[in-house]
Protein backbone atom coordinates (compact mmCIF):
# COMPACT_ATOMS: atom_id res chain seq x y z
CA UNK A 1 0.00 0.00 0.00
CA UNK A 2 1.38 3.44 -0.85
CA UNK A 3 0.40 6.92 0.35
CA UNK A 4 -0.06 9.87 -1.97
CA UNK A 5 -0.25 13.33 -0.41
CA UNK A 6 -3.31 15.28 -1.48
CA UNK A 7 -3.80 18.64 0.22
CA UNK A 8 -3.30 18.23 3.94
CA UNK A 9 -4.29 14.60 4.06
CA UNK A 10 -2.92 11.41 2.60
CA UNK A 11 -4.96 9.24 0.27
CA UNK A 12 -4.10 5.59 0.65
CA UNK A 13 -3.97 3.72 -2.63
CA UNK A 14 -4.28 -0.07 -2.74
CA UNK A 15 -1.92 -2.74 -3.77
CA UNK A 16 -3.01 -4.86 -6.67
CA UNK A 17 -5.51 -7.37 -5.41
CA UNK A 18 -5.11 -11.02 -6.08
CA UNK A 19 -7.81 -12.84 -7.90
CA UNK A 20 -10.58 -13.88 -5.52
CA UNK A 21 -9.42 -11.59 -2.68
CA UNK A 22 -12.29 -10.39 -0.52
CA UNK A 23 -12.73 -6.64 -1.14
CA UNK A 24 -14.43 -6.22 2.23
CA UNK A 25 -11.11 -6.68 4.09
CA UNK A 26 -8.97 -3.72 5.19
CA UNK A 27 -10.93 -1.09 3.27
CA UNK A 28 -11.29 1.64 5.92
CA UNK A 29 -9.25 4.06 7.96
CA UNK A 30 -10.16 6.37 10.85
CA UNK A 31 -9.38 10.10 10.55
CA UNK A 32 -9.64 12.60 13.40
CA UNK A 33 -12.06 15.34 12.34
CA UNK A 34 -10.35 17.90 14.59
CA UNK A 35 -13.38 18.44 16.85
CA UNK A 36 -14.83 17.02 20.05
CA UNK A 37 -18.27 15.53 20.39
CA UNK A 38 -20.98 18.11 21.25
CA UNK A 39 -20.98 19.04 24.90
CA UNK A 40 -17.54 17.58 25.64
CA UNK A 41 -14.57 19.66 26.76
CA UNK A 42 -10.84 19.12 26.39
CA UNK A 43 -10.37 18.51 30.11
CA UNK A 44 -12.92 15.69 30.24
CA UNK A 45 -11.79 13.99 27.02
CA UNK A 46 -8.02 13.83 27.58
CA UNK A 47 -8.04 11.33 30.44
CA UNK A 48 -10.56 8.82 28.95
CA UNK A 49 -8.72 8.96 25.61
CA UNK A 50 -5.36 8.33 27.29
CA UNK A 51 -6.67 5.39 29.29
CA UNK A 52 -8.69 3.85 26.47
CA UNK A 53 -5.84 3.78 23.98
CA UNK A 54 -2.90 3.52 26.44
CA UNK A 55 -1.42 6.97 25.81
CA UNK A 56 0.07 9.39 28.28
CA UNK A 57 -2.11 12.43 28.84
CA UNK A 58 0.30 14.85 27.12
CA UNK A 59 0.19 12.78 23.95
CA UNK A 60 -3.60 12.57 24.10
CA UNK A 61 -3.85 16.34 24.57
CA UNK A 62 -1.52 17.01 21.62
CA UNK A 63 -3.57 14.67 19.46
CA UNK A 64 -6.77 16.58 20.27
CA UNK A 65 -5.23 20.02 19.77
CA UNK A 66 -3.01 19.34 16.75
CA UNK A 67 -4.23 16.11 15.20
CA UNK A 68 -6.88 17.31 12.77
CA UNK A 69 -6.85 15.06 9.72
CA UNK A 70 -4.48 12.56 11.32
CA UNK A 71 -4.97 8.89 10.46
CA UNK A 72 -5.68 7.19 13.80
CA UNK A 73 -6.11 3.67 12.43
CA UNK A 74 -6.04 2.11 9.00
CA UNK A 75 -6.37 -1.27 7.33
CA UNK A 76 -9.73 -1.96 8.98
CA UNK A 77 -12.72 -3.96 7.86
CA UNK A 78 -16.18 -2.41 7.95
CA UNK A 79 -17.13 -3.84 11.35
CA UNK A 80 -13.77 -2.95 12.87
CA UNK A 81 -14.06 0.61 11.59
CA UNK A 82 -17.50 0.97 13.15
CA UNK A 83 -16.25 -0.32 16.49
CA UNK A 84 -13.30 2.07 16.47
CA UNK A 85 -15.58 4.95 15.54
CA UNK A 86 -17.97 4.11 18.40
CA UNK A 87 -15.09 3.81 20.89
CA UNK A 88 -13.61 7.17 19.85
CA UNK A 89 -17.02 8.87 19.89
CA UNK A 90 -17.58 7.45 23.36
CA UNK A 91 -14.45 9.09 24.74
CA UNK A 92 -15.38 12.35 23.01
CA UNK A 93 -13.60 12.53 19.62
CA UNK A 94 -15.37 13.19 16.35
CA UNK A 95 -13.82 10.96 13.71
CA UNK A 96 -14.29 10.21 10.04
CA UNK A 97 -14.60 6.67 8.71
CA UNK A 98 -12.91 6.89 5.32
CA UNK A 99 -12.76 4.19 2.63
CA UNK A 100 -8.98 4.15 2.39
CA UNK A 101 -8.68 1.59 -0.39
CA UNK A 102 -10.04 2.89 -3.67
CA UNK A 103 -9.73 0.94 -6.91
CA UNK A 104 -10.60 2.07 -10.45
CA UNK A 105 -13.36 0.27 -12.27
CA UNK A 106 -14.03 1.01 -15.95
CA UNK A 107 -17.47 1.96 -17.14
CA UNK A 108 -19.04 2.78 -20.44
CA UNK A 109 -18.94 6.48 -19.59
CA UNK A 110 -15.34 6.47 -18.40
CA UNK A 111 -13.45 5.63 -15.20
CA UNK A 112 -14.99 6.13 -11.78
CA UNK A 113 -14.30 5.07 -8.19
CA UNK A 114 -15.48 1.92 -6.51
CA UNK A 115 -15.60 1.67 -2.75
CA UNK A 116 -16.65 -1.17 -0.56
CA UNK A 117 -18.69 0.25 2.31
CA UNK A 118 -21.77 -0.32 4.36
CA UNK A 119 -24.17 2.01 6.18
CA UNK A 120 -23.06 5.05 4.18
CA UNK A 121 -23.84 8.62 5.18
CA UNK A 122 -24.35 10.38 1.84
CA UNK A 123 -22.85 13.79 1.19
CA UNK A 124 -25.40 15.76 -0.78
CA UNK A 125 -24.41 19.20 -2.02
CA UNK A 126 -27.47 21.21 -2.92
CA UNK A 127 -25.60 22.98 -5.71
CA UNK A 128 -23.82 19.99 -7.25
CA UNK A 129 -25.29 16.93 -8.99
CA UNK A 130 -25.12 13.48 -7.50
CA UNK A 131 -23.40 10.68 -9.39
CA UNK A 132 -24.16 7.01 -9.14
CA UNK A 133 -21.40 4.43 -9.29
CA UNK A 134 -21.47 0.69 -9.23
CA UNK A 135 -20.65 -1.56 -6.34
CA UNK A 136 -20.24 -5.32 -6.09
CA UNK A 137 -22.94 -7.39 -4.46
CA UNK A 138 -22.84 -10.79 -2.93
CA UNK A 139 -25.09 -13.55 -4.07
CA UNK A 140 -25.96 -14.88 -7.49
CA UNK A 141 -25.36 -12.34 -10.27
CA UNK A 142 -27.00 -12.31 -13.65
CA UNK A 143 -26.66 -9.69 -16.38
CA UNK A 144 -29.16 -6.89 -15.89
CA UNK A 145 -30.03 -7.92 -12.33
CA UNK A 146 -29.57 -5.71 -9.27
CA UNK A 147 -26.68 -7.93 -8.16
CA UNK A 148 -24.75 -7.68 -11.37
CA UNK A 149 -21.80 -5.22 -11.46
CA UNK A 150 -23.42 -3.48 -14.40
CA UNK A 151 -26.89 -3.49 -12.87
CA UNK A 152 -28.70 -0.85 -10.74
CA UNK A 153 -26.81 0.54 -7.74
CA UNK A 154 -27.46 2.69 -4.69
CA UNK A 155 -24.07 4.23 -3.91
CA UNK A 156 -23.75 8.02 -4.27
CA UNK A 157 -20.81 10.39 -4.86
CA UNK A 158 -20.91 14.18 -4.98
CA UNK A 159 -18.83 16.71 -6.81
CA UNK A 160 -15.96 18.17 -4.78
CA UNK A 161 -16.44 21.92 -4.22
CA UNK A 162 -12.65 22.45 -4.25
CA UNK A 163 -11.20 20.41 -7.12
CA UNK A 164 -14.40 19.63 -9.05
CA UNK A 165 -13.85 15.86 -9.14
CA UNK A 166 -16.81 13.52 -8.79
CA UNK A 167 -15.07 11.85 -5.89
CA UNK A 168 -16.63 12.97 -2.59
CA UNK A 169 -16.81 9.89 -0.36
CA UNK A 170 -20.32 8.70 0.39
CA UNK A 171 -19.08 7.53 3.79
CA UNK A 172 -17.85 10.81 5.22
CA UNK A 173 -17.83 13.57 2.63
CA UNK A 174 -14.06 13.37 2.06
CA UNK A 175 -12.87 13.97 -1.52
CA UNK A 176 -10.84 11.00 -2.70
CA UNK A 177 -8.98 13.17 -5.22
CA UNK A 178 -7.78 16.11 -3.13
CA UNK A 179 -8.45 14.93 0.44
CA UNK A 180 -10.60 17.91 1.49
CA UNK A 181 -13.53 17.49 3.87
CA UNK A 182 -16.17 18.93 1.55
CA UNK A 183 -18.69 20.09 4.15
CA UNK A 184 -16.01 21.87 6.19
CA UNK A 185 -14.56 23.41 3.02
CA UNK A 186 -17.94 24.95 2.20
CA UNK A 187 -18.17 26.35 5.73
CA UNK A 188 -14.68 27.86 5.45
CA UNK A 189 -15.61 29.46 2.13
CA UNK A 190 -18.72 30.99 3.66
CA UNK A 191 -21.07 28.83 1.59
CA UNK A 192 -22.27 26.44 4.26
CA UNK A 193 -23.21 27.04 7.88
CA UNK A 194 -21.64 25.27 10.87
CA UNK A 195 -24.03 22.86 12.51
CA UNK A 196 -26.32 22.74 9.45
CA UNK A 197 -26.49 19.66 7.33
CA UNK A 198 -28.43 18.31 4.43
CA UNK A 199 -31.92 16.95 4.78
CA UNK A 200 -30.65 13.40 4.51
CA UNK A 201 -28.25 13.02 7.43
CA UNK A 202 -25.53 14.94 9.21
CA UNK A 203 -21.93 13.93 8.61
CA UNK A 204 -21.60 12.98 12.26
CA UNK A 205 -25.07 11.49 12.71
CA UNK A 206 -25.10 8.10 14.40
CA UNK A 207 -25.57 5.13 12.09
CA UNK A 208 -28.95 3.52 11.72
CA UNK A 209 -27.58 0.02 11.66
CA UNK A 210 -27.31 -2.09 14.80
CA UNK A 211 -23.55 -1.97 15.31
CA UNK A 212 -21.67 -4.23 17.67
CA UNK A 213 -19.85 -2.01 20.21
CA UNK A 214 -16.21 -2.53 21.14
CA UNK A 215 -15.53 -4.85 24.06
CA UNK A 216 -16.22 -3.00 27.33
CA UNK A 217 -13.35 -2.11 29.61
CA UNK A 218 -12.77 0.18 32.56
CA UNK A 219 -11.43 3.00 30.40
CA UNK A 220 -14.81 4.63 29.92
CA UNK A 221 -17.70 4.85 32.36
CA UNK A 222 -21.21 5.97 31.54
CA UNK A 223 -23.27 7.77 34.18
CA UNK A 224 -26.80 6.49 34.67
CA UNK A 225 -29.61 7.09 37.11
CA UNK A 226 -28.97 6.07 40.73
CA UNK A 227 -29.76 2.41 41.35
CA UNK A 228 -30.86 0.61 44.48
CA UNK A 229 -28.21 -1.88 45.62
CA UNK A 230 -28.44 -4.85 48.03
CA UNK A 231 -27.76 -4.19 51.69
CA UNK A 232 -24.64 -6.36 51.63
CA UNK A 233 -23.00 -4.03 49.13
CA UNK A 234 -22.26 -1.66 52.02
CA UNK A 235 -19.60 -4.12 53.21
CA UNK A 236 -18.47 -4.95 49.65
CA UNK A 237 -17.66 -1.25 49.11
CA UNK A 238 -15.23 -1.44 52.03
CA UNK A 239 -13.58 -4.70 50.92
CA UNK A 240 -13.12 -3.38 47.36
CA UNK A 241 -11.70 -0.17 48.81
CA UNK A 242 -9.19 -2.19 50.81
CA UNK A 243 -8.04 -3.84 47.57
CA UNK A 244 -7.26 -0.44 46.04
CA UNK A 245 -5.66 0.89 49.22
CA UNK A 246 -3.19 -1.96 49.63
CA UNK A 247 -1.95 -1.42 46.06
CA UNK A 248 -0.55 2.01 47.04
CA UNK A 249 -0.88 2.47 50.81
CA UNK A 250 1.89 5.06 51.12
CA UNK A 251 0.37 7.45 48.60
CA UNK A 252 -3.08 7.15 50.12
CA UNK A 253 -1.87 7.70 53.68
CA UNK A 254 0.17 10.73 52.58
CA UNK A 255 -2.76 12.26 50.68
CA UNK A 256 -5.27 11.77 53.50
CA UNK A 257 -2.88 13.11 56.16
CA UNK A 258 -2.18 16.15 54.00
CA UNK A 259 -5.93 16.63 53.48
CA UNK A 260 -6.65 16.77 57.21
CA UNK A 261 -3.61 18.94 57.94
CA UNK A 262 -4.82 21.51 55.38
CA UNK A 263 -8.35 21.47 56.81
CA UNK A 264 -7.04 21.82 60.38
CA UNK A 265 -4.69 24.67 59.48
CA UNK A 266 -7.40 26.60 57.65
CA UNK A 267 -9.93 26.12 60.44
CA UNK A 268 -7.55 27.88 62.85
CA UNK A 269 -7.62 31.06 60.76
CA UNK A 270 -9.79 33.59 62.63
CA UNK A 271 -12.98 34.98 61.11
CA UNK A 272 -12.82 33.38 57.68
CA UNK A 273 -11.30 29.99 58.49
CA UNK A 274 -14.56 28.04 58.69
CA UNK A 275 -15.86 29.73 55.53
CA UNK A 276 -12.74 28.78 53.57
CA UNK A 277 -12.88 25.20 54.87
CA UNK A 278 -16.52 24.86 53.81
CA UNK A 279 -15.76 25.99 50.25
CA UNK A 280 -12.40 24.22 49.89
CA UNK A 281 -13.40 20.85 51.38
CA UNK A 282 -15.43 19.72 48.31
CA UNK A 283 -12.45 20.56 46.07
CA UNK A 284 -9.99 18.50 48.10
CA UNK A 285 -12.36 15.59 48.69
CA UNK A 286 -13.16 15.56 44.96
CA UNK A 287 -9.43 15.40 44.29
CA UNK A 288 -9.18 12.21 46.35
CA UNK A 289 -12.13 10.76 44.43
CA UNK A 290 -10.50 11.69 41.11
CA UNK A 291 -7.37 9.89 42.29
CA UNK A 292 -9.39 6.81 43.22
CA UNK A 293 -11.08 6.95 39.81
CA UNK A 294 -7.75 7.08 37.97
CA UNK A 295 -6.29 4.30 40.09
CA UNK A 296 -9.32 2.14 39.39
CA UNK A 297 -8.96 2.66 35.65
CA UNK A 298 -5.21 3.07 35.19
CA UNK A 299 -3.77 1.48 38.33
CA UNK A 300 -1.98 4.51 39.81
CA UNK A 301 -2.74 7.00 42.62
CA UNK A 302 -0.49 9.92 43.55
CA UNK A 303 -0.52 12.36 46.45
CA UNK A 304 -0.87 15.17 43.91
CA UNK A 305 -4.33 13.90 42.99
CA UNK A 306 -5.50 15.61 46.18
CA UNK A 307 -5.40 18.90 44.24
CA UNK A 308 -6.94 17.54 41.01
CA UNK A 309 -10.29 19.10 41.92
CA UNK A 310 -8.68 22.49 42.52
CA UNK A 311 -6.97 22.43 39.14
CA UNK A 312 -9.76 20.68 37.22
CA UNK A 313 -13.17 22.13 38.14
CA UNK A 314 -12.57 24.69 40.90
CA UNK A 315 -15.58 26.88 40.09
CA UNK A 316 -18.32 24.21 40.25
CA UNK A 317 -16.75 22.54 43.29
CA UNK A 318 -16.50 25.88 45.09
CA UNK A 319 -20.16 26.38 44.25
CA UNK A 320 -20.91 23.02 45.88
CA UNK A 321 -19.33 24.29 49.10
CA UNK A 322 -21.15 27.61 48.83
CA UNK A 323 -24.54 25.95 48.30
CA UNK A 324 -23.87 23.69 51.28
CA UNK A 325 -22.97 26.72 53.40
CA UNK A 326 -26.14 28.57 52.42
CA UNK A 327 -28.29 25.52 53.16
CA UNK A 328 -26.61 25.10 56.54
CA UNK A 329 -27.34 28.72 57.41
CA UNK A 330 -30.96 28.21 56.31
CA UNK A 331 -31.31 25.16 58.57
CA UNK A 332 -29.88 27.06 61.55
CA UNK A 333 -32.32 29.90 60.91
CA UNK A 334 -35.22 27.47 60.73
CA UNK A 335 -34.14 25.92 64.02
CA UNK A 336 -33.84 29.34 65.65
CA UNK A 337 -37.27 30.41 64.45
CA UNK A 338 -38.86 27.19 65.73
CA UNK A 339 -37.15 27.52 69.10
CA UNK A 340 -38.31 31.13 69.42
CA UNK A 341 -41.86 30.10 68.52
CA UNK A 342 -41.84 27.35 71.16
CA UNK A 343 -40.58 29.77 73.81
CA UNK A 344 -43.24 32.31 72.83
CA UNK A 345 -46.00 29.80 73.52
CA UNK A 346 -44.55 28.90 76.92
CA UNK A 347 -43.64 32.29 78.38
CA UNK A 348 -46.31 32.04 81.05
CA UNK A 349 -45.12 28.68 82.40
CA UNK A 350 -41.39 28.71 81.67
CA UNK A 351 -38.55 30.82 83.03
CA UNK A 352 -36.20 31.48 80.05
CA UNK A 353 -33.23 31.73 82.40
CA UNK A 354 -33.73 28.08 83.38
CA UNK A 355 -33.00 26.91 79.83
CA UNK A 356 -29.47 25.60 79.44
CA UNK A 357 -27.57 22.60 78.11
CA UNK A 358 -27.10 21.24 81.63
CA UNK A 359 -30.77 21.35 82.56
CA UNK A 360 -31.71 17.94 81.16
CA UNK A 361 -34.71 17.55 83.47
CA UNK A 362 -36.36 20.58 81.91
CA UNK A 363 -36.14 19.08 78.40
CA UNK A 364 -37.45 15.76 79.67
CA UNK A 365 -40.38 17.38 81.43
CA UNK A 366 -41.22 19.51 78.38
CA UNK A 367 -40.56 17.42 75.25
CA UNK A 368 -41.84 20.22 73.04
CA UNK A 369 -38.50 21.95 73.60
CA UNK A 370 -36.83 19.08 71.74
CA UNK A 371 -38.88 19.76 68.60
CA UNK A 372 -36.55 22.44 67.12
CA UNK A 373 -33.52 20.23 67.83
CA UNK A 374 -35.10 17.23 66.12
CA UNK A 375 -36.11 19.32 63.10
CA UNK A 376 -32.56 20.69 62.76
CA UNK A 377 -31.11 17.16 63.03
CA UNK A 378 -33.51 15.83 60.38
CA UNK A 379 -32.76 18.67 57.96
CA UNK A 380 -29.04 18.18 58.60
CA UNK A 381 -29.29 14.49 57.67
CA UNK A 382 -31.16 15.35 54.46
CA UNK A 383 -28.54 17.97 53.59
CA UNK A 384 -25.78 15.44 54.24
CA UNK A 385 -27.45 13.02 51.81
CA UNK A 386 -27.63 15.76 49.18
CA UNK A 387 -23.95 16.62 49.66
CA UNK A 388 -22.55 13.08 49.95
CA UNK A 389 -22.00 12.33 46.25
CA UNK A 390 -22.28 15.89 44.89
CA UNK A 391 -18.51 16.54 44.60
CA UNK A 392 -18.04 13.24 42.72
CA UNK A 393 -20.89 13.96 40.31
CA UNK A 394 -19.48 17.42 39.58
CA UNK A 395 -15.80 16.45 39.34
CA UNK A 396 -16.03 13.08 37.58
CA UNK A 397 -19.07 13.49 35.34
CA UNK A 398 -19.55 17.26 35.04
CA UNK A 399 -23.09 17.21 36.43
CA UNK A 400 -24.49 20.72 37.14
CA UNK A 401 -24.25 21.61 40.82
CA UNK A 402 -27.93 21.74 41.77
CA UNK A 403 -28.68 18.59 39.77
CA UNK A 404 -25.74 16.91 41.52
CA UNK A 405 -27.32 17.65 44.91
CA UNK A 406 -30.58 16.09 43.72
CA UNK A 407 -28.90 12.98 42.29
CA UNK A 408 -26.83 12.56 45.43
CA UNK A 409 -29.93 12.72 47.62
CA UNK A 410 -31.77 10.21 45.42
CA UNK A 411 -28.80 7.84 45.39
CA UNK A 412 -28.53 7.88 49.18
CA UNK A 413 -32.29 7.55 49.65
CA UNK A 414 -32.43 4.46 47.43
CA UNK A 415 -29.57 2.84 49.35
CA UNK A 416 -30.38 3.43 53.00
CA UNK A 417 -29.73 -0.21 53.94
CA UNK A 418 -26.29 -0.45 52.27
CA UNK A 419 -25.31 2.85 53.88
CA UNK A 420 -26.53 1.56 57.25
CA UNK A 421 -24.16 -1.43 56.90
CA UNK A 422 -21.39 0.87 55.70
CA UNK A 423 -21.98 3.29 58.60
CA UNK A 424 -21.97 0.56 61.26
CA UNK A 425 -18.80 -0.95 59.81
CA UNK A 426 -17.20 2.50 59.64
CA UNK A 427 -17.94 3.22 63.31
CA UNK A 428 -16.49 -0.12 64.36
CA UNK A 429 -13.39 0.36 62.21
CA UNK A 430 -12.79 3.87 63.57
CA UNK A 431 -13.10 2.62 67.16
CA UNK A 432 -10.61 -0.17 66.51
CA UNK A 433 -8.30 2.15 64.56
CA UNK A 434 -8.20 4.59 67.46
CA UNK A 435 -6.97 2.00 69.96
CA UNK A 436 -3.25 1.88 69.09
CA UNK A 437 -2.59 5.61 69.67
CA UNK A 438 -4.90 6.49 66.75
CA UNK A 439 -2.33 5.05 64.33
CA UNK A 440 -4.88 2.64 62.89
CA UNK A 441 -6.80 5.63 61.54
CA UNK A 442 -4.00 6.07 59.00
CA UNK A 443 -5.40 2.95 57.34
CA UNK A 444 -9.08 3.19 58.28
CA UNK A 445 -9.73 6.72 56.98
CA UNK A 446 -8.25 6.17 53.49
CA UNK A 447 -10.18 2.90 53.12
CA UNK A 448 -13.45 4.55 54.12
CA UNK A 449 -12.82 7.41 51.66
CA UNK A 450 -12.04 5.02 48.81
CA UNK A 451 -15.22 3.12 49.69
CA UNK A 452 -17.22 6.26 48.89
CA UNK A 453 -15.85 6.15 45.34
CA UNK A 454 -16.62 2.42 45.07
CA UNK A 455 -20.17 3.13 46.25
CA UNK A 456 -20.46 5.89 43.64
CA UNK A 457 -19.47 3.47 40.87
CA UNK A 458 -21.88 0.84 42.16
CA UNK A 459 -24.84 3.20 42.40
CA UNK A 460 -24.42 5.56 39.43
CA UNK A 461 -22.44 3.88 36.65
CA UNK A 462 -24.26 1.67 34.20
CA UNK A 463 -23.33 -1.98 34.30
CA UNK A 464 -21.42 -3.31 31.29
Amino acid sequence: MRHVACGKQAVVLPKNRKSGENPMQADYRILFAGELMPGRTLAEVVSPLAVKFKLNEDTARDLILKGKGRVLKQGLGADEAKRYRDALNAVGLQVIVDPALVTPMPEANGPTLRTVADNRIPYLDKETPRHRVERPHSGKETPGSANHPRGPTRETFGRCPKCGSDAVSAVAGVCQACGVLAEQYLVNQGIGEPGKSDPVESLYAPPRADLTPPPPDRGYDRLGGPKSRPAGNGWIWITDAWTLFKQQPGAWIGAVVLFYLIILALSLVPMIGSLVVTILSPMLSAGLMIGAHRQYRAGRFEVGHLFAGVSGTPGPLALVGLVYLLMTVAIVLIGGILFAAVLATMTSTLDPSAIGPGNVDLFLSMPVLLLPILVVMLLGILLGMALFFAPLLVALDRVPVLKAFGLSFTGCLKNILPFLIYGLAAVLMIMLGALPLFLGLLVVLPVLLIAIYIAYRDIYYEET
